[in-house]
């Protein structure tokens, strides 16, 4: 397992000027356990779909360990 870094990560759907994901800033340490809570439509799926390379990252990065997989 490795740490998980989103570094400004924002996601912006063509032909919406506001994004779904906004600079997203977590860290997300080796074996610790996190859960995204929020409301319909705030970007918790969107930013796992970034994470696992579904959708792209308009902005900012995302690492897994030291390696950028954005």
């Amino acid at each position: 397992m490795a740490t998980v870094s989103f570094r400004d990560a924002t996601r912006i759907y063509p032909g919406t000027e506001r994004p779904a994901v906004d600079r997203l800033n977590i860290e997300i340490k080796d074996g610790e356990f996190l859960v995204l809570v929020g409301p319909s439509g705030c970007g918790k799926s969107t930013s796992l779909r970034m994470l696992a390379g579904l959708e792209p990252v308009d902005k900012g990065a995302i690492f897994i360990g030291d390696r950028d997989v954005t």
